[in-house]
């Protein structure tokens, strides 16, 4: 039953997209990369990170299986259906799902590597927030805000360590440090 509702609100979600002119499949990161200056991507370990920071796919490999937001689009009896539904099963009892997924952050933002089938399963039963082993790709500094308020957003990171808020605009961050009392040099408190 989970399958056949999750499958019913993909289809209806990747209908919607066509009839508005957009894509019916989840963006692709080495997609969007193309002609952009990278300055280096680096390994940054384990996170639990927001679900709605989930947007993307890394590479274009499996994108026509998901609707924009990650809902099957396979038919039952497939070898995806199977191992879809092996994983809510899974995640629904006492076993849960606990590999973390693998994924690339890029501007706030997550794009999976490893563990699609997993982020369908778990946005679709409404998990706040998802498990990640996860490299940063670093943009090149530039005179852009939106890439002005990510490095600030990065030495936001290492005292918050948290995705919950995203800037596009210098200077948000600090004020939003203000607002909560800290420093900009003092570690947040859970």
């Amino acid at each position: 039953n989970q399958y056949q509702s999750a499958l019913k609100q993909g289809l209806k979600e990747q209908k919607e997209a066509v009839s508005r002119g957009k894509s019916p499949h989840p963006p692709v990161l080495d997609e969007l990369l193309e002609g952009v200056n990278v300055g280096a991507t680096r390994l940054m370990g384990e996170a639990e990170i927001p679900v709605e920071r989930f947007v993307g796919m890394k590479s274009a490999g499996r994108t026509t299986a998901f609707s924009p937001s990650f809902l099957p689009l396979l038919p039952e009896g497939t070898e995806f259906h199977s191992k879809w539904t092996r994983l809510c099963a899974d995640h629904l009892s006492d076993v849960g799902i606990r590999d973390p997924l693998v994924s690339y952050e890029y501007l706030g933002n997550f794009y999976v590597q490893e563990g699609n089938k997993r982020l369908s399963v778990l946005k679709f039963n409404g998990s706040p927030r998802i498990n990640t082993t996860f490299y940063r790709i670093m943009p090149e500094m530039s005179d852009d805000p939106r890439i002005q308020a990510y490095y600030e957003f990065l030495e936001f990171y290492e005292h918050a360590k948290m995705y919950d808020v995203q800037f596009t605009q210098p200077g948000d961050y600090g004020k939003l440090t203000a607002c909560m009392g800290f420093t900009p040099d003092q570690d947040w408190t859970e």
